[in-house]
C-alpha cells in the first residue's frame, strides 16, 4: 500500500514495508535517505513505515480505514 506521505529527501511515496526513521521533530524519512548532513535532528524511532504510522497516534489519519 502506498501512502500520501512522501520522503522529504527523495520525494517518493512510502510503502508499508519501506524502512524509515522518525526524527525528533516527527519527520518520517527513508532509512537509506537519512544522513546527519541532510537532517541535523536525532532519530527517535525506526522501523517499517506501517509500524511507525500505526505506533504514533498523530499519524493514524494517514492509515487506511
Amino acid at each position: 500500500m502506498s501512502y500520501e506521505l512522501r520522503c522529504p529527501v527523495c520525494k517518493k511515496h512510502y510503502e508499508d514495508t519501506d524502512r524509515v526513521v522518525l526524527d525528533e521533530i516527527n519527520t518520517v524519512i527513508h532509512e537509506h535517505c537519512y544522513t546527519l548532513q541532510s537532517n541535523p535532528f536525532q532519530i527517535t524511532d525506526k522501523g517499517t513505515c506501517y509500524f511507525i504510522l500505526a505506533k504514533y497516534e498523530f499519524f493514524h489519519e494517514l492509515l487506511p480505514e
